[in-house]
């Protein structure tokens, strides 16, 4: 019985002379940070002040703005952390998609458009644009509008064309309304909060660019 106090006692004074020194080290005489444990760890739950990616030799972890380390179990999850989806939308008029629903959570992901195709409903391919009606200022053509948005807490796409609309080429009366829209998604789960980096301008005086000096986007 006395030789395991003395054990404990022991352990705690070489514990007390290392926090002296501001380092405390387990399993090593050396501790080479505030607290070195030389083996693994077992806790319920570990809080930071400052969560973040550390800068010390021997792995990475990703954190939370919650001062917490989250353990992601893919079992668990409805969802993973890099999501891919086609979404196909039928019926589509010829005005395209101004505003649909996709019901994604805005506060947990972030979701973006990698890919899309415009369709006759058939899955035929010959689509063409109109920029006026009846066959007029058909040498013009307006902007692509692809892209996502936020809209009361949910991620919403457009999928259309400034001062354009879909036309079937084949049959170009303009009377054509029932397109089909493919669009290739990418839902990325928030694991870290996003830095608020600043919009990047840049005139290129007429140029193409290769002789231009750029600055790099700032944050990276």
């Amino acid at each position: 019985m006395n030789r395991k106090i003395n054990t404990v006692i022991i352990i705690f004074i070489g514990l007390f002379i290392n926090a002296q020194n501001t380092k405390v080290g387990i399993k090593t005489a050396n501790p080479t940070e505030t607290l070195d444990v030389n083996g693994s760890s077992y806790t319920n739950s570990l809080y930071l002040r400052n969560p973040g990616e550390p800068d010390k030799t021997g792995g990475h972890f990703l954190a939370t703005s919650k001062n917490t380390l989250d353990l992601y179990d893919p079992t668990l999850e409805s969802s993973g952390l890099f999501n891919y989806i086609k979404l196909t939308i039928s019926g589509v008029p010829a005005t395209g998609i101004t505003d649909y629903d996709t019901k994604i959570d805005a506060t947990k992901f972030l979701v973006v458009v990698h890919n899309y195709s415009f369709q006759l409903n058939n899955g035929s391919t010959k689509v063409a644009l109109d920029y006026g009606s009846n066959g007029v200022n058909d040498n013009k053509q307006g902007s692509p509008n692809i892209n996502t948005f936020k809209s009361n807490g949910t991620w919403h796409i457009r999928a259309n064309f400034i001062n354009s609309k879909l036309m079937d080429y084949i049959n170009p009366d303009g009377t054509y309304n029932n397109f089909k829209v493919n669009l290739y998604l990418m839902a990325y789960k928030y694991l870290i909060t996003k830095q608020n980096i600043n919009d990047d301008t840049k005139d290129l005086g007429g140029t193409n660019g290769s002789t231009e000096a750029l600055n790099k986007p700032s944050g990276f």
